[in-house]
């Protein structure tokens, strides 16, 4: 770098010129210095405030950022949050359009019209429902007469006399007698010379050790599973209408000792279910202190007569199970030869013999409702929707075509419809479910009247409404008892006889085969 020297001006020739010039030149760089200290100063201030200020935007710059960060992260949440409402409202908007099209009239997935609407009074070919009309209906001329009168007015106190005019009036009433029935049982010790053992009879009402008589077990049970009480509300009504104090662990072990007495029979009806023609299985979630379970079902239709009276009816058997795996429906099903009627949940599917699959109508028109229920009404999938309703209705339209005949329409109307060909979503999901479930479809109309599933789901129902009462078990135990007397008492239900007659009659027999020492007659000392 070259430095340069200080070099006087021309006009600066004499010594005094030079000086004088060099002392006005140091003057002047001392008051610019003195300007240059002050700028620079108030530079260095400015400077200052610069950086606290473009620090304070930096913090603002970070926190903005972070704030942005966190919105960002909101948003992502809210969306996530807005799919899933989105979901929950197609499920729900799916869920109501059932009832809102009116898939179901009885099962003929059509809606009715004002001219299909019903008289009021009987139905033509419906049996009679009416108290007179029953067969064990006794008739009023077997009823007990009590003719009554009034001594005096009962507005003025005026006596009155007595005539023979009558007014006459039915009364249906229980009793209601709060007094129980309290007995020490002696059973004297008897001896067999022939079997050699002792022999000790057991009176018919005493149930095995248990304090408590077969009344109050057949009125617990009938509590529990046909009215679907609570075992508190049970407790209460026992106590108010028959002055027997019962607490829900006494009706509890009522309830596990009865399964026991009726164990057996519960695996008759299993056997039963097992030796039908067609099997109807399906499942509901249940609880167990909270946890998830499954119940099972597994039923039989009514066997009918050609005039549609029953000749044996059919079998409800509800399975307590820890899972929904194919293992529980391939135990249910065992060594059965039955078809199977199912929504197509994959566990039978899986377990079950493939030519042995019926699969529901009810649930493949109801897929395809719910998938149609925004599309416009010329589309294709509202199309193809409309062709599975009709193509359900063949067999009801045509009762004269041969089954060989049906399966072979049932066949070709199919495979039409799954050759055709469309861009909507929606109509692909249709065809694709039809595709995968053609054969099963074909044989459940072959196999079934109505093709549906609805039996299952009709007899799943009672247990259904049990569940939301009691919220499910205490224990797994208990649950399979829920199970074991659910499906006597329903399947009890289902017959046209005596239900406590047949109630009492299949108690009695399990406790003879658990417990052979109550087969002996008792009769009681008159003495």
């Amino acid at each position: 770098m070259i430095q340069k020297s200080f070099v006087f001006p021309s006009f600066c020739q004499s010594k005094d010129q030079k000086v004088t010039f060099a002392v006005e030149v140091i003057e002047k760089q001392r008051s610019e210095n003195k300007l240059l200290r002050e700028d620079t100063f108030k530079a260095q201030a400015s400077q200052i405030r610069s950086e606290k200020e473009a620090e304070g935007w930096r913090r603002k710059y970070r926190k903005s950022q972070e704030e942005l960060q966190k919105a960002r992260e909101e948003i992502g949440r809210l969306r996530q949050e807005k799919g899933k409402l989105e979901q929950e409202v197609e499920r729900l908007t799916k869920t109501n359009s059932r009832y809102q099209v009116s898939l179901f009239d009885s099962g003929n997935f059509k809606s009715p019209t004002n001219e299909e609407k019903k008289e009021k009074g009987g139905q033509l070919n419906h049996s009679d429902t009416n108290r007179e009309g029953q067969g064990s209906f006794p008739g009023y001329g077997t009823f007990e007469r009590r003719r009554i009168y009034a001594k005096n007015c009962g507005k003025c106190g005026h006596s009155l006399s007595r005539v023979n005019a009558t007014k006459e009036k039915v009364l249906l009433d229980i009793v209601i007698k709060p007094e129980i029935i309290r007995m020490i049982l002696e059973s004297e010790r008897q001896w067999c010379g022939r079997c050699k053992k002792e022999v000790t009879a057991k009176d018919s009402s005493s149930l095995p050790f248990s304090e408590y008589g077969l009344n109050t077990f057949l009125l617990v049970l009938i509590l529990r599973f046909s009215s679907h009480c609570s075992l508190f509300t049970t407790s209460k009504v026992i106590e108010i209408g028959f002055g027997l104090k019962l607490s829900k662990s006494d009706i509890s072990n009522l309830l596990k000792a009865g399964a026991k007495y009726l164990g057996s029979r519960y695996e008759e009806l299993k056997k039963a279910v097992r030796e039908g023609k067609v099997m109807y299985a399906d499942e509901t979630g249940w609880r167990v202190r909270g946890q998830k379970a499954w119940m099972w079902i597994m039923a039989t239709e009514d066997i009918k007569d050609e005039n549609g009276g029953v000749i044996e009816p059919g079998v409800t058997v509800y399975v307590a199970a820890e899972s929904r795996g194919k293992g529980i429906a391939r135990d249910m099903y065992g060594d059965s030869g039955a078809q199977v009627m199912t929504d197509g949940l994959a566990s039978y599917t899986s377990s079950i013999p493939k030519d042995k699959h019926l699969l529901c109508w009810a649930h493949v028109l109801r897929f395809a409702f719910e998938e149609t229920i925004h599309s416009k009404k010329n589309s294709t999938a509202i199309l193809l929707r409309e062709e599975l309703v009709r193509i359900y209705h063949i067999k009801i339209n045509h009762p004269q075509y041969s089954k060989s005949k049906l399966e072979e329409v049932l066949a070709n109307e199919l495979d039409t419809l799954l050759a055709l060909k469309s861009d909507e979503v929606s109509f692909k999901n249709i065809q694709g479910r039809v595709r995968d479930q053609r054969q099963g479809l074909i044989k459940a109309l072959l196999e079934t009247d109505s093709g549906t599933n609805n039996l299952a789901e009709r007899e799943l129902r009672p247990l259904v409404l049990n569940r939301k009462i009691s919220n499910g078990s205490d224990t797994y135990t208990g649950m399979e008892t829920t199970a074991t007397l659910g499906s006597i008492v329903q399947t009890l239900g289902r017959q046209k006889q005596d239900f406590l007659t047949e109630l009492t009659l299949n108690l009695q027999i399990g406790i003879h085969k658990k417990y052979p020492q109550y087969q002996h007659l008792a009769y009681i000392d008159s003495s």
